[in-house]
């Protein structure tokens, strides 16, 4: 993701005036309220794709479809889903609108939680409306000022090191050692933490009480992972501040983030969320999340099948907020990886060492699957890309052997398909130890 110009961070320091009221409204609309403003935001928004987007314009002439037929919420819901397989098949000729410059958009690359990969594209309008959105989530943890102070140990750098001066950010390589991560949270002195729940619980591991004392942030926020409750809680105990969850994705960014009273409360300003049941209908129970982006003009994600499980409730929340609730939120879980000496390797730093290569060849590699299939063999499935080569297999098999334990083989492997869970889902890390041995007749 290209930094954020300059013309872009003024775009925003003007916006928090009027964008920012408008987030800071929305949250305590009534129902009535906001159903009625997401309508006609869709409204426009369809239209849009189905004028502009020729995979939209295609996937809507082919149910029948048009714009004008867009009157009611049952209109909407007669809209076909979208899959991640669809955008990345498309992408980006016919994700795009005609004429939009990749240079001149913001594109994010992800595997997200199923290891394939692909790119989203927003525009500088979009983006400013989510960095405002991410403003106004970190408050529901604290009370977040301009010139707090922020350590995110993360992927890559934000589009941004602050926001014209205010609201600092200091960047961690998840891949950095855990001492080095430890010795820039002694300096700085984060008011907030932002970073994956399995690298804080190990971060957390190195420390001493003494460390925790000098370190302690107002908060932290945790997300691109699942994460419990009750671990949650635990962190929360060592660090002395609230450890808050968010759940968000490369495609629908902002989804929903917990308040201090940890109720999930759902981004209804950012995008309208549904869920499908078995049969891929709408339901009221729990079921497969789906969400359509409300901001993002550039590269439309309607009725998005984001493959998360959970229900969402109509109920109040004592912080005063009235977005509706997500519950029994049930996301995909990555695998951490044993090493002979009993060191783990945490989900979130395999992510971070597999992204790390995605970035790095770009069109090399289509899909993967890190997977440990004993204390001392690593596996790492590729699906070749157009850029693959003996160069690149040599590099990340490098790589990865550098990360891991003397005596650990790590072999990488090109496959046509990348191997699945005991489930039959998509897990970009899969550890085999973790599996249940089969039950014998």
């Amino acid at each position: 993701m290209r930094n954020l110009r300059l013309s872009e961070l003024i775009g925003i320091a003007a916006r928090m005036l009027t964008r920012g009221r408008f987030l800071k409204r929305t949250p305590f609309w009534s129902r009535d309220e906001m159903q009625a403003w997401q309508l006609r935001r869709i409204r426009e928004l369809v239209r849009h794709a189905f004028e502009h987007i020729p995979f939209y314009t295609d996937l809507y002439r082919g149910a029948g479809f048009a714009p004008d037929d867009l009157k009611t919420w049952d209109d909407f819901r007669r809209l076909p889903c979208v899959t991640k397989d669809q955008v990345i098949s498309n992408y980006p000729a016919r994700m795009l609108k005609a004429g939009h410059n990749l240079d001149e958009l913001i594109v994010s690359r992800s595997s997200g939680s199923s290891g394939k990969v692909l790119d989203i594209c927003y525009d500088s309008d979009a983006m400013i409306t989510y960095v405002l959105a991410g403003l106004r989530l970190y408050k529901m943890c604290f009370t977040y000022r301009p010139w707090h102070k922020q350590v995110y140990v993360y992927t890559s750098p934000y589009p941004m090191e602050s926001l014209l001066g205010l609201y600092p950010l200091h960047f961690v390589p998840t891949l950095a050692p855990v001492n080095e991560i430890l010795t820039t949270l002694k300096k700085v002195k984060p008011d907030l933490l932002v970073c994956y729940p399995s690298h804080l619980k190990q971060i957390l591991q190195s420390t001493t009480e003494a460390d925790r004392a000098l370190i302690r942030p107002k908060a932290v926020s945790v997300n691109s992972e699942m994460s419990t409750q009750a671990e949650r809680d635990y962190l929360q105990t060592l660090l002395g501040c609230p450890v808050l969850d968010e759940y968000s994705s490369e495609e629908l960014t902002r989804i929903a983030a917990q308040c201090v009273h940890k109720t999930y409360h759902i981004f209804e300003d950012i995008n309208y969320i549904e869920t499908l049941d078995a049969a891929g209908m709408p339901t009221a129970g729990a079921g497969t999340i789906m969400g359509t982006n409300l901001h993002n003009f550039a590269m439309p994600m309607i009725r998005y099948v984001q493959n998360d499980i959970g229900r969402i409730e109509e109920s109040a929340c004592s912080c005063g907020w009235r977005f509706r609730r997500l519950l029994d939120f049930q996301g995909r879980r990555n695998d951490s990886f044993e090493m002979p000496s009993g060191k783990i390797l945490s989900s979130g730093f395999l992510l971070d060492a597999t992204y790390d290569f995605l970035l790095t060849y770009r069109t090399a590699v289509k899909d993967f699957c890190l997977i440990q299939r004993s204390k001392t063999e690593v596996v790492l499935q590729v699906v070749p890309g157009s850029g693959w080569n003996v160069e690149v297999d040599q590099r990340i098999s490098a790589r990865f052997q550098s990360f891991l334990e003397p005596g650990v083989g790590f072999l990488v492997q090109c496959v046509v398909e990348c191997e699945k869970t005991k489930t039959g889902k998509r897990n970009p890390i899969i550890n085999l130890m973790n599996r249940a041995p089969a039950v014998q007749p």
